[in-house]
């Protein structure tokens, strides 16, 4: 069902944002009893809660895996690009992705950049997927937490990130790669990942500063791009 609502979904994406801010949730829907803890924190904390039934749920996310928890909420402000480059970093982690059209996989993204501590998820408006329930259930509620810019052009803006003193870097496998473990990234560093199916645009591509590759040793030879965006984000030390 299309709506133009913001909606997440999911036990513990409307938990973290109960916790975490509370003002932003407009409305819960629910198929779950009066006497549920989380639905007493919502009432508790003032929003307005709709009881439906499960099917009702599942048709206003097009989704079943709502696990009985739906809601309205403010979206976060957007955040821009220029204004957050005149700030001031010492140390800053910013992880660009391109071609993530999956919304389980950028769920799974943006969970792992705020494992790590990312300091900004950036990605196309063309060249990716909008948040959408999926992504917040799949996300466990970061995408609630994490500041997200999304762009018109991922090249101009690696270009942007380039001038203010970040080095770019880009998990890929080629002659020009370094081996994960062997390499050591600046105080300042935007990671690049790309889907598993296209990968990193090659006009993207051609400006990183540096290439990282993740050995595989077992029979299985490669990870899902979430996987080794975990893996890649896990060796930067704030």
């Amino acid at each position: 069902m299309k709506t133009d609502k913001y909606l997440i979904m999911g036990r513990n994406s409307l938990s973290e944002l109960l916790r975490s801010a509370p003002e932003r949730v407009k409305k819960l829907y629910t198929a779950k009893p009066e006497s549920d803890p989380l639905v007493q924190q919502a009432k508790n904390a003032s929003i307005h809660v709709v009881f439906k039934r499960k099917d009702e749920l599942s048709h206003l996310v097009g989704s079943d895996s709502h696990q009985s928890y739906i809601a309205e909420v403010k979206p976060k402000a957007a955040i821009d690009v220029r204004v957050f480059l005149e700030e001031d970093h010492d140390e800053s982690l910013i992880l660009m992705l391109d071609n993530i059209n999956d919304p389980q996989n950028l769920g799974a993204l943006l969970r792992a950049a705020e494992c790590f501590g990312v300091d900004l998820v950036v990605w196309s408006k063309n060249r990716g997927c909008s948040i959408t329930p999926v992504v917040t259930k799949a996300s466990v509620g970061a995408s609630e937490i994490i500041d997200i810019a999304q762009v018109s052009n991922l090249a101009e803006t690696v270009k942007k990130f380039q001038k203010a003193g970040y080095e770019v870097v880009t998990c890929e496998v080629g002659k020009e790669a370094t081996e994960l473990r062997h390499f050591s990234f600046s105080k300042k560093t935007v990671v690049i990942m790309g889907s598993e199916g296209k990968g990193i645009q090659p006009l993207v591509s051609k400006l990183a500063d540096a290439k990282v590759y993740i050995p595989m040793y077992g029979m299985i030879d490669s990870l899902n791009v979430s996987q080794a965006t975990a893996v890649i984000l896990s060796h930067y030390k704030k």
